[in-house]
């Protein structure tokens, strides 16, 4: 079917509009090379670039350890091709859940298709028009998504505003009942890289009887309890990991695999498994895709991989500072880096030339950050070289000079 005339000229012109705000958005083609370059390529050429917007923190994706055991694994099926509900769960799932609940520390774990879809299930499962969800300003959008779908309340504090987050739950309102209260937050947040104030949040959790709900998808597997060597993500980087009740986080981001989990107590995850419309009706993750997970896991202890990442994020901020870009907010630890240029023309202008110099580093807009608020957002990785972000760091200076 073709849409008609008046709906076509509804959707041409919603994408002029978008284009006169330098928010367009259009997909750029990426085949994966190695030591972390990438073959773009465009309508009428190909080249090589470094690749500095990889979420692949730790440079699992391309472990040869990892992928040499890829033809192994998939033996009889590539997927169940159903929910884990009609066809059954499988023994190489149970595993990786039971893997991860120890590395969280936590009784049970659940794995989900992705990170987007463990925060709608969790949400829109523990929540009902008695609940009120109270999320920072700057949550990642399926936060934002899952509280929509919800049947809560929602209220939203400043970013990081754990004394007017504190004001908000003491709250009490007269015309509605509420039952549940529920906070959720990020570890390290995903475009501005900064950490979450767990040490103050989880005490206001705790004296006002709140759900604590923790997205680390981008502190899970790079940062921890270093004495222990546990990289368990942002509360056990706090100390804090026993004080929170629902764990959410990505496989896809420092483990370099697929999909997304949430660790939680035996009964929260029960009460997922019959609660949570994204779990009980979508497909299973492939077993091939567990095994990978598990194999990751094992790679991610004893500290070598984050120190290195830690290493290069510091070797980062030292080159930035030599080439008069040192005014960056610095989150050690953090390996997301935001270079803030505010205008979003001037975001996309710096990509395109970093492009077309042998850097890939998107430029990030609104509605993904607010208006006026568009940056260069760095992901640094272990597998970054120092030359790598020594030339890139000298491109990048003589760009923003001009």
């Amino acid at each position: 079917m073709v849409l008609s005339q008046n709906n076509t000229i509804f959707y041409k012109e919603t994408l002029e509009k978008l284009k006169d705000d330098n928010l367009y958005r259009e997909l750029k083609t990426f085949d994966i090379n190695k030591d972390l370059a990438l073959k773009y390529r465009n309508n009428t050429d190909k080249t090589y670039v470094i690749n500095f917007s990889s979420n692949d923190y730790l440079g699992l994706s391309t472990n040869k350890k990892i992928i040499s055991k890829l033809n192994k694994i998939i033996e009889f099926q590539i997927s169940s091709c159903s929910s884990r509900l009609i066809s059954g769960t499988t023994t190489k799932i149970k595993k990786l859940e039971k893997n991860l609940s120890l590395h969280r520390q936590t009784q049970s774990s659940l794995v989900f298709p992705t990170g987007y879809m463990a925060n709608l299930g969790v949400l829109g499962a523990i929540s009902d028009k008695n609940t009120v969800i109270f999320s920072d300003k700057l949550n990642h959008a399926s936060i934002i998504d899952g509280c929509k779908l919800s049947q809560a309340q929602i209220k939203i504090f400043d970013h990081n505003d754990f004394l007017k987050l504190e004001q908000m739950v003491k709250k009490k309102d007269n015309d509605t009942i509420i039952k549940k209260k529920i906070i959720i937050t990020e570890g390290i947040f995903s475009m501005d890289g900064d950490f979450s104030c767990l040490n103050e949040i989880t005490k206001i959790a705790k004296e006002y009887d709140c759900i604590l709900i923790v997205d680390d998808a981008h502190g899970d597997f790079i940062i921890g309890d270093k004495d222990k060597k546990k990289f368990s993500g942002t509360p056990s980087f706090f100390g804090v990991n026993s004080d929170v009740d629902i764990h959410i986080s990505s496989l896809s981001k420092g483990l370099g695999c697929f999909g997304g989990y949430i660790s939680s107590s035996d009964i929260i995850c029960d009460y997922i498994i019959n609660k949570s419309r994204p779990f009980i009706f979508t497909s299973a993750l492939p077993d091939f895709l567990c095994d990978l997970a598990s194999i990751s896991l094992n790679l991610v202890n004893g500290g070598k991989l984050q120190k290195e990442l830690h290493k290069n994020i510091d070797f980062f901020y030292k080159i930035l500072e030599e080439f008069g870009l040192g005014s960056i907010n610095k989150n050690r630890f953090s390996p997301i880096i935001p270079i803030i240029l505010g205008s979003e023309k001037r975001a996309v202008e710096i990509s395109s030339i970093l492009l077309k110099k042998g850097f890939f580093i998107q430029a990030i807009r609104y509605p993904t950050v607010e208006k006026n608020k568009a940056r260069l957002r760095v992901s640094i990785s272990a597998s970054h070289t120092e030359s790598q972000i020594i030339q890139f760091i000298k491109t990048l200076s003589k760009i923003m000079i001009k």
